[in-house]
């Protein structure tokens, strides 16, 4: 895996921050909006860490395939009916 710049996803400053807070019609206290920061810049690291170097086809979730529907006229359907 190569290897990644120290510097991961999109920083946001406090003031940048403030604002979208304010945005959301939050009222926090000065350690919270730091808490806020520093939570946001560790996801957007964590979120940039991610490899994407496949396909989405290739995700397990996307090559699932369900069987199809028994028919209605096999033994399952008369075993219900008793």
């Amino acid at each position: 895996m190569p290897d990644r710049p120290a510097n991961h996803g999109v920083g946001v400053t406090p003031a940048e921050m403030e604002f979208l807070v304010a945005r959301a019609g939050l009222s926090l206290n000065p350690g919270q909006m730091a808490d806020l920061v520093l939570i946001w810049r560790q996801m957007a690291g964590l979120i940039s860490s991610l490899p994407r170097e496949r396909a989405l086809a290739d995700d397990a979730a996307f090559a699932f395939r369900l069987p199809p529907p028994a028919k209605p006229g096999n033994g399952a359907a008369k075993r219900r009916r008793r």
